[in-house]
């Protein structure tokens, strides 16, 4: 009785509702002998900050976009079926690079993957390895900043995460295509059962003696979503939240980032340009619509006091910028009266 009146005094009536998606989705991987680790860590996670205390609640609220992604890009593979073959793009992307960006040599016209691939070195191997091996603890890192210094900013980004990843995971769905290594490797025909394959990272796997990449494409949604390249947004997101505050070398480094991950998808042969292409124009429209939804108030200081914290409210509270203390709202009047007579 002791937790549900807990649970109730966080959430109100819906006290049940908070983890049940992440919950249920657990459970029906379980029953059907398909649940992992990062399953039921996810759900803990959620279930364990959903209810452990206020703080932990508005932590829930903030995370809640990257926890929707990770079940709708879970899902993709576990739920998701298989794809039509005659629904696949193969060569028709391989074909419009080399229309669109071919470069030709000793007679022949080679996309942007093919020409990069002439430059195979395992200190190139091991420079793109890093932004994809590690954007996850990157995004994360950087969120988590911003969560503590700027909490505008880490909504503007957790959102602008999930924006752009409901626009690619639908464009995955409605058009799916095969990448680079797919086409090198089988050529045109679709084979709806083919596995996901971490393509050039397997050299960095022989060359470390090490099974983490193969272990990480081991679990991909889809072998048919090159298109677009969600990797290459990932960087976007704290440096788009971040321009106009970012300290000269703080933005260099971002920069850096996200050209170093661009040149790796290509390098990798991960995805062709188009890709890239369309992933940066995915971001700029979910960028849009964010902006949109949460304008940026200023400074990081004045942002913060702008818009109080999500889960300073209970679950039968209204969020609003109004404060709630009886002193709070006599400052508040005092201030205004003030203002009057300047």
């Amino acid at each position: 009785m002791i937790l549900l009146r807990h649970a109730r005094a966080l959430w109100g009536r819906f006290f049940w509702l908070p983890p049940l998606p992440w919950l249920a989705y657990a459970a029906v991987l379980a029953a059907r002998g398909a649940a992992r680790w990062d399953h039921l860590a996810v759900a803990a996670l959620v279930t364990t900050s959903a209810y452990a205390s206020p703080r932990s609640r508005r932590f829930f609220l903030n995370a809640l976009p990257f926890l929707l992604v990770f079940l709708a890009y879970d899902a993709l593979g576990q739920l998701g079926g298989r794809v039509a073959p005659d629904d696949v793009l193969a060569c028709e992307l391989r074909d419009a690079e080399r229309a669109l960006f071919g470069v030709q040599v000793e007679g022949g016209l080679l996309t942007p993957n093919e020409l990069l691939a002439r430059l195979t070195h395992p200190a190139l191997d091991l420079l793109c390895a890093l932004p994809y091996g590690g954007y996850l603890l990157v995004m994360g890192a950087h969120w988590l900043h911003l969560y503590r210094s700027d909490a505008i900013a880490a909504r503007r980004f957790a959102w602008l995460a999930f924006a752009t990843h409901l626009l690619g995971i639908l464009t995955y769905r409605l058009l799916p295509a095969a990448p680079p290594w797919y086409v090198q490797a089988r050529g045109c025909a679709v084979d709806p059962a083919a596995q996901t394959s971490p393509a050039a990272l397997v050299r960095v796997d022989a060359m470390l003696g090490i099974t983490y990449f193969r272990d990480l494409y081991s679990r991909g949604a889809t072998v048919y979503g090159a298109l677009p390249s969600l990797h290459v947004t990932y960087p976007l997101y704290g440096l788009l939240v971040t321009l106009r505050r970012a300290s000269a070398p703080s933005l260099a480094l971002q920069i850096a980032y996200a050209a170093l991950m661009l040149f790796a998808a290509i390098y990798l042969n991960h995805h062709w340009l188009l890709d890239a292409l369309l992933g940066y124009a995915y971001v700029a429209l979910a960028w849009a619509a964010v902006g949109r939804a949460l304008p940026d108030r200023g400074t990081p200081a004045q942002a913060v006091g702008a818009l109080p914290p999500l889960a300073e409210a209970s679950g039968s509270q209204r969020i609003s910028g109004v404060p709630r203390s009886a002193a709070a709202q006599r400052l508040q009047t005092k201030s205004a009266s003030l203002r009057r007579f300047r």
